[in-house]
């Protein structure tokens, strides 16, 4: 009796022992199997973070690339030759009647979405597009840029892009639902002027300036120059009529002639270059916003066809000709056309901006009134064999000098909360 009394305990004890352990090991399981879950979770809240974090850096760099693009753009935001289209920095940045970059930016927020591998924009006048219908069960990340005026420097400006996991709120204004992964990087840029210097005279020249028996018609009555209309490095001859030199009230047309400008003289053909536009002539030509031009013999039809498609800086490779009765560029939109050759200019024409060439020749015998509105710059000598007439105008250099060049970012102006 008693060993099978002993015996019973025994089994008693193992099975409370079993039913610990199986309760032990069920617990173990859930909490093993919570873990999982929560990790689960875990990996997809980050996964859709990560996607909304992409989508918004690559808003950012879209919108910088777009800016220092001057193609002009539809409300797809593809290339566009139509008569009233902008380039994006025009359509966003929104230049005012004189050219110069406002305070208050455009309220239209270009919006970009992922569908099928492939970013589908839109780039609208005002508001926000409609993003394409999005099938992926997974969700089309999607972003949406937009400017805002740095108060303490009018040459900066702040991007803010907003990135989504899914093209829904807040990436997509009027879409039905929130997006469950959103992120947003601000990125503070400037601009590095195009003209890193603004000529001081009507017409400049490294070396001599010839104007034969023909007389110039040269004017700067701007005030902050000093009303100087020639500055050479070398000599200043030909036929100077009094009369058709127009300097500050006051003034001797003599003494707005600036010759034998060691200043001038004994810079290199590189150091010329570089005094005004502040880069080197390999990383002008190298820029994004440069528009590179190759033509034969006269380049009127190439070069009006670029400014057309929304070129502000052109680079012309090797000697152009112009004998156009156009008129390249404007008094709020002007051009920077550097000709990495001889330039020759004849007819009647206007140039609104700067023409800086090797050697320029001026060359209106065949009649006609040709004219530069800005400033006229030769990096060796200038020969006139007409009746030229350069213009300086610092509202159009300062037009040029503030909506031409390249965005930068600015160090330390990045954050992503």
């Amino acid at each position: 009796m008693m060993n099978a009394h002993f015996g019973r305990q025994r089994g008693a004890a193992t099975l409370l022992t079993t039913v610990i352990i199986l309760v032990l090991m069920t617990m173990i399981t859930f909490f093993a199997n919570r873990n999982i879950l929560f990790e689960r979770k875990t990996v997809s809240n980050q996964y859709r973070s990560a996607k909304a974090h992409e989508a918004a850096e690559a808003g950012l760099e879209w919108a910088v690339a777009n800016l220092n693009s001057m193609r002009k753009i539809d409300a797809a935001c593809a290339t566009s030759t139509g008569s009233t289209d902008r380039s994006f920095r025009d359509k966003y940045l929104d230049p005012d009647n004189n050219g110069r970059y406002v305070e208050t930016f455009s309220t239209a927020t270009p919006l970009c979405t992922l569908v099928s591998g492939a970013w589908s924009c839109g780039c609208p006048s005002t508001g926000a597009p409609t993003p394409d219908a999005c099938a992926d069960p997974a969700g089309c990340p999607a972003f949406r840029v937009s400017f805002q005026n740095v108060a303490t420097d009018p040459a900066m400006v702040r991007v803010t892009s907003i990135g989504c996991n899914d093209s829904q709120k807040p990436c997509v204004a009027g879409a039905g639902g929130t997006a469950d992964g959103t992120a947003t990087i601000v990125q503070v840029i400037k601009l590095l002027n195009g003209l890193g210097t603004v000529p001081a005279a009507a017409l400049t020249a490294k070396g001599n300036v010839d104007f034969g028996s023909n007389a110039i018609t040269a004017t700067n009555t701007d005030p902050g120059t000093n009303g100087i209309t020639i500055n050479a490095g070398g000599n200043i001859t030909g036929f100077i009529n009094p009369k058709t030199i127009q300097s500050l009230p006051g003034t001797p047309s003599t003494a707005s002639l600036v010759g034998n400008d060691a200043s001038l003289g004994t810079l290199s053909s590189d150091q010329m270059f570089t005094s005004f536009f502040g880069v080197t002539k390999d990383a002008f030509k190298a820029a994004s916003t440069t528009t590179v031009i190759t033509c034969s013999g006269t380049c009127n039809d190439t070069i009006l066809q670029a400014i057309d498609a929304g070129a502000r800086q052109l680079w012309v490779d090797g000697d152009m000709a112009l004998n156009s009765n156009a008129v390249f560029g404007s008094a709020t939109q002007p051009i920077m056309l550097v000709v990495n050759g001889n330039a020759e200019v004849r007819g009647t024409m206007t140039i609104y901006g700067v023409l800086y060439c090797q050697n320029g020749t001026w060359d209106n015998t065949g009649g006609g009134d040709a004219q530069i509105i800005g400033a006229a710059i030769a990096e060796n000598n200038f020969t006139a064999t007409g009746t030229p007439n350069p213009t300086y105008a610092s509202d159009v250099l300062a037009a040029l000098r503030e909506t031409s060049g390249q965005f930068a970012k600015v160090p330390g102006g990045w954050r992503d909360f």
